[in-house]
C-alpha cells in the first residue's frame, strides 16, 4: 500500500513540473507589444552612423603651368596635362539627428531629416598624362605642382557634382532608404527631409 502511494505522489510531483514547464513556456511565447518611443526609433536610424545616400564618379582633366625664372634660363618652367578620377559622397549626418527630429502621435512615427550635405571629395587616381619642365625636360618636376593639381581637381569634382544636382538625389535618396529601413519592422512611419542647402 505504502508503495502505491509513493507512486501516486511521484506521479502527481511530475504532472506538477510538466504543468509549471507549460505555463513558463505559454507566458514567454506570447509576442510582448513593442512600444515606440522617440529614444527608441532615434537609436535604429542612429545604429547606421552616417546615410551615405549618393556617390558621384567622374573623370576630369587638369591642365598646370607654372611660368619659368630668368635666372635659371626658364628651364624650371613647368606645363603638365592630368587625368583625375574623383568621388563625392553626399548624405545624411545622423549624428545631427536629435530627439526634437522624431515625433509620435497615435503610433505612427514622424520623422524630420537634418539637411544633406557633402560628406567628402576623394580623389581615386591622378594619372600623369603628360609633364615638361623647360624646352629640354632636363629638370624634375616640383612637388608643389602636384598639390596644385589636387587641390584644382578637388574643386573641379565637387563643381561638376553639384551641377548634377548630387544634394536633391541624396534628399530623395535618404528619404526613401530611411522609409524602407523602418517598413521592415512594419513601423507606421512618414519622413520629411529639409530643404536641400546650397552645395559648395
Amino acid at each position: 500500500m505504502k508503495t502505491f502511494f509513493r507512486l501516486l505522489f511521484v506521479l502527481l510531483l511530475c504532472a506538477a513540473a510538466a504543468a509549471g514547464g507549460w505555463f513558463y513556456h505559454r507566458q514567454n511565447s506570447v509576442p510582448k507589444e513593442e512600444v515606440l518611443s522617440r529614444e527608441g526609433v532615434l537609436m535604429q536610424i542612429k545604429r547606421m552612423n552616417r546615410l551615405e545616400s549618393t556617390a558621384f564618379y567622374i573623370d576630369t582633366i587638369i591642365r598646370t603651368e607654372k611660368k619659368g625664372d630668368w635666372r635659371k634660363l626658364w628651364q624650371d618652367s613647368q606645363s603638365g596635362l592630368f587625368v583625375v578620377r574623383g568621388r563625392v559622397l553626399a548624405g545624411l549626418d545622423l549624428d545631427k539627428l536629435t530627439a526634437d527630429n522624431v515625433n509620435i502621435v497615435d503610433g505612427k512615427v514622424i520623422i524630420s531629416l537634418p539637411k544633406v550635405e557633402i560628406l567628402s571629395v576623394d580623389l581615386e587616381n591622378i594619372e600623369v598624362y603628360d609633364i615638361r619642365t623647360g624646352a629640354f625636360n632636363l629638370l624634375p618636376p616640383d612637388r608643389e605642382v602636384f598639390k596644385t593639381v589636387q587641390q584644382e581637381a578637388r574643386k573641379q569634382v565637387l563643381a561638376s557634382a553639384c551641377k548634377a544636382e548630387i544634394l536633391q538625389h541624396a534628399n530623395r535618396q535618404a528619404q526613401g532608404q530611411l522609409e524602407n529601413l523602418f517598413a521592415l519592422t512594419k513601423t507606421n512611419v512618414s519622413v520629411y527631409p529639409d530643404a536641400v542647402p546650397v552645395c559648395k
